[in-house]
């Protein structure tokens, strides 16, 4: 058995999954998958490229490049990718509790162990990053979704067979060398520094957030590589330096009619994660 053990992720996308993927990826041990879930439109030319291949590679990833679906079919999907990257812990940011359930019978199936991290950001940041990103749909279908996630989120993480940690971004980014050491701490692992440099390493993610990738792709250039970025947000990465940067532009960005629109719909479920640059960030909560 090359994978020793599973990682899922839960929680609202635009949580900073993308960064502590890619940042728990940079550690010998782990290969990060990305969204995992996208391994089904390997090879499927009637998906979009970038939702079927290695953005940072493209076609020619070494890790997806020439894998499909049925290479996987009689085992399971994160037994492979171990065997293919020699890292016996393989971390999936999917998020979709269907997606997990299923990967957790396979992997618990063949005796390996399984854990899960319920990654947490103010809803107020997450609403204003899907407005910029989907302008199209209105503050309070996000604020519902965002609410609906969460909530979902907290009663998958109370029901999870194995161990469960609680990470917030906002303590990430403003605390990163603490943050990498308990979560490695969670893993079994010992905190290897290079975790806070992951655009040093080399990485192969499935899906995820187009803007943390592009920054290791700045810093590592591939003719391959399929990613882009839109009008709203090639500023602000074009002047990110190779750095953890903590991201509140939603404290400018989001609207007074947004802000009460939020509340309104989820302020009472944000209770729970609102972040007001308090002097000592909650770590979160441990179960085992």
């Amino acid at each position: 058995m090359n994978n020793r053990s599973t990682i899922f992720m839960v929680g609202a996308g635009h949580s900073g999954s993308t960064l502590l993927g890619l940042m728990l990826g940079a550690h010998p041990s782990v290969f990060y998958a990305g969204e995992a879930k996208k391994s089904a439109f390997l090879g499927d030319e009637r998906k979009p490229l970038k939702k079927r291949v290695c953005k940072l590679c493209g076609l020619d990833c070494v890790v997806w490049g020439k894998l499909l679906p049925q290479d996987f079919a009689a085992s399971d999907l994160y037994e492979v990718l171990s065997e293919r990257t020699g890292r016996p812990i393989v971390l999936d940011s999917t998020k979709s509790a269907e997606w997990i359930g299923h990967g957790v019978a396979a992997v618990r199936a063949r005796g390996a162990e399984v854990r899960l991290i319920f990654l947490q950001r103010d809803g107020r940041a997450v609403v204003s990053s899907r407005l910029r990103k989907y302008p199209e749909t209105t503050a309070h279908e996000h604020a519902r979704d965002w609410r609906h996630q969460m909530e979902a989120s907290r009663a998958f993480a109370n029901t999870f067979p194995g161990p469960v940690i609680e990470m917030r971004y906002e303590a990430l980014a403003t605390e990163p060398e603490r943050e990498l050491r308990r979560v490695a701490g969670f893993l079994g692992l010992a905190f290897d520094p290079t975790m806070l440099t992951p655009w040093t390493t080399e990485q192969h993610p499935l899906g995820g957030n187009s803007g943390t990738q592009w920054l290791m792709a700045r810093e590592q250039p591939k003719d391959g590589s399929v990613l882009s970025l839109g009008d709203k947000t090639r500023g602000y990465y074009q002047a990110h330096p190779p750095a953890i940067v903590f991201d509140e532009r939603w404290r400018r960005e989001l609207s007074a009619d947004a802000l009460a629109t939020f509340e309104s719909e989820a302020g009472e479920t944000n209770l729970a994660y609102a972040w007001n640059a308090e002097p000592s960030p909650p770590v979160g909560r441990e179960r085992t």
